[in-house]
């Protein structure tokens, strides 16, 4: 059976809460020793923020954001230090001692710090020596010394637990992208667009490899320390290098290839190369080092031909409920025991599972690793207590006060009695039947008594949930400043009435101002999404004490933090103003489009005066009239000369008249 491809995780499709995406994710890795640790940095509104998962139970360990400075770090790297007051539970190193899990954080001032998951907070501080941000950091076996990799090109080895400086070099002209130590700890690797490989202990160069066209972004030791794997930004290409030091080849050996971007990388014990893209799905390689391994001394000299190599077994993860919907990865490792664990799902609450891919000799189990899950929903809320709260409201405690206890009064017979003489005159609705017996029924008593109870329970729930006055809503107020009742406080801070809130505030001793302000402000960074209700609770708390907040010598410094948070949120208006103009003047031309499609244009205007025109009329008619009388006057010659023509002919004939006469005299006297 062939399965169709998968489609690629479209904007739609990440905005569903069942399908998240690694593109939201700054950092995700696994602790390296054992993988029972998972790591996970998201951006949020203002700063970055550090969860850690036990990847046995999938609960959170440490929740960790940084205040009052750059919460934006710009490296996050595992390791582990020695420190004093650690569980025993904790493992011990080599030398007995005890080491716990720690995180290395680096910033963009040029200081590292160490934030211990023990302690829950930053025990170390590493500074004096960059000059700008720091791009990387790993921790030796031992957890004593710590390297960085800064902007400024330089390598500084620091003494972890006294915070000092031990020596630096300058690796680059340019920025250093990552570092990384070997497992023998003799060699360091340094990574910006080349690769250099330095001594340990000289600092001086070893060898020198050509890299990658962009800034590499993962470099990676074999367990044996002969082979380096790197990756670089908008690559999906994992190169493979030798760092042996009998052979000086700069070239690759060769490269594994994906069909996108990759993410994150690991090597196992036993060469298998496990690589993370950006889309979500996964590629492994079975003995990606070992097939080079057969190069030796006597081929070292040779030029080794540059091959690529698609991956032995895809590995991604489909939903269950919706055919051919992907649920992205967010990161992979190997575990010591041979197993490969994986991070897959929502950034909020990821999913791990370890799966067995080889088999006992080694091979695959599968060629094609798709497995079917379903995606985790409701992750915002816990089933458990969920459960509870609807076990809680179902079951109902007893009161005794909502009991009516029946006597044995209620249940006598009525006695048959002789009606009193005015009995039927003083009954209005005439009943005879009534007369006989003065006492009500038991069906009639229980009736009224179950009224009576539903009314009282209606008046009961209907005050509940009434309004409080601001006298009361302050006293609870100030009882949570006081008492540090964070679930009290959550409380006030439900209301949203704008007058309830001001007076509530109004009536606020000046003592709790700036503990609420503080407090409302933290809850602001926390929940963005609840800024429209906590706003109105910060605003009426500057207009109602405005005098008294320009006394506190510290105001400005408790309230910067909420100033550059506002004025980042206020810079994406201008842009937004920018669109509405603009689509405003779309949406006119529309409009305006349409009214004078709609408009009938048939009725065209009979005269139109064009004031350029009346000139050259007015010019064409004394033309005309000129050309008229013209005409008149040859009409008038033309007359005239006839006229002369008819005289000319009359005197034409009478001379030929006369002419005949003669002849005829001078005939008749000739004869």
């Amino acid at each position: 059976m062939v399965k169709k491809a998968a489609p690629k995780p479209t904007f739609s499709s990440l905005q569903n809460s069942d399908r998240s995406s690694n593109a939201t994710v700054i950092h995700s890795s696994f602790s390296p020793e054992g993988c029972h640790n998972y790591c996970i940095v998201t951006p949020g509104a203002d700063q970055y923020r550090l969860r850690v998962f036990d990847t046995a139970t999938g609960n959170v360990k440490n929740d960790y954001e940084e205040k009052g400075a750059d919460g934006r770090w710009t490296c996050v790297r595992w390791g582990s230090i020695v420190e004093p007051g650690v569980s025993k539970k904790k493992r011990r190193s080599d030398h007995g001692e005890q080491s716990s899990p720690v995180l290395a954080l680096g910033h963009s001032d040029g200081r590292v710090s160490i934030y211990s998951l023990a302690h829950g907070r930053v025990i170390h501080e590493l500074k004096g020596s960059h000059t700008g941000k720091v791009n990387d950091f790993c921790f030796s076996k031992n957890g004593t010394r710590g390297f960085s990799a800064g902007e400024d090109g330089l390598i500084c080895e620091w003494d972890i637990a006294q915070g000092v400086e031990m020596s630096k070099f300058q690796a680059e002209t340019k920025s250093v992208k990552k570092v990384q130590l070997n497992h023998q700890e003799t060699m360091i690797l340094t990574a910006g667009h080349s690769m250099k490989l330095w001594s340990a202990d000289t600092k001086e160069l070893i060898k020198t490899f050509t890299g990658h066209a962009s800034a590499i972004t993962n470099v990676v030791f074999a367990a044996n320390d002969k082979y380096v794997i790197s990756t670089a930004e908008q690559d999906r290409f994992i190169n493979l290098w030798d760092s042996t030091l009998d052979n000086q080849q700069e070239g690759t050996i060769t490269a594994l290839t994906l069909d996108n971007t990759v993410v994150n990388v690991d090597v196992s014990s036993t060469d298998a190369v496990l690589a993370i893209s950006e889309d979500g799905t996964a590629g492994m390689w079975q003995n990606a080092l070992s097939a080079n391994a057969s190069t030796g001394k006597s081929k070292a000299s040779k030029k080794k031909r540059y091959t690529t190599r698609p991956c032995d077994c895809p590995v991604k993860y489909e939903s269950s409920r919706e055919e051919n919907i992907l649920i992205p990865l967010l990161s992979g490792a190997f575990t010591p025991q041979g197993q490969m664990v994986l991070a897959r799902g929502s950034t909020i609450k990821p999913v791990f599972e370890k799966i067995d891919f080889q088999n006992e000799d080694g091979s695959l189990k599968e060629k094609d690793l798709v497995m079917s899950r379903a995606p985790v929903s409701g992750f915002l809320m816990d089933e458990a207590e969920q459960a509870a709260e609807n076990v809680k409201a179902t079951k109902k405690a007893y009161n005794e006060a909502s009991v009516t206890v029946i006597g044995t009064t209620d249940f006598g017979m009525a006695t048959p009695a002789v009606a009193e003489a005015g009995s039927e005159s003083e009954d209005e609705d005439g009943e005879k039947g009534e007369g006989l017996s003065g006492e009500r029924t038991l069906a009639e008593k229980l009736r009224d008594i179950s009224v009576e109870d539903s009314a009282e329970a209606k008046t009961k729930k209907t005050s509940k949930y009434s309004t409080p006055k601001a006298n009361s809503l302050q006293q609870m107020l100030i009882q949570a400043l006081h008492s540090n009742d964070k679930q009290l406080l959550e409380a006030c801070l439900q209301f949203s009435n704008v007058e309830i809130i001001r007076n509530t505030v109004r009536r606020l001793p000046t003592a709790y101002v700036v503990p609420f302000l503080t407090q409302v402000i933290d809850r602001f960074h926390k929940r963005p999404n609840r800024g429209e209700l906590l706003l109105e609770w910060i605003k009426a708390v500057l207009l109602m004490h405005t005098a008294y907040l320009m006394t506190v010598p510290d105001l400005v410094q408790k309230l910067a933090y909420f100033h550059r948070t506002m004025d980042e949120r206020v810079s994406v208006f201008q842009r937004l103003l920018n669109l509405q103009g603009r689509l405003d003047l779309v949406m006119s031309q529309i409009e305006m489009r349409q009214k004078y499609e709609t408009e009938d244009l048939s009725n065209e205007a009979t005269t139109v005066y064009v004031e350029d025109e009346e000139d050259v009329e007015g010019e064409d008619l004394d033309v005309a009239m000129e050309s008229d009388e013209d005409d008149d006057d040859l009409v008038g010659e033309a007359d005239a000369f006839d006229d002369d023509d008819e005289e000319d002919d009359d005197e034409d004939e009478e001379g030929l008249d006369s002419d005949m006469s003669d002849d005829d005299d001078v005939s008749d006297d000739e004869e």
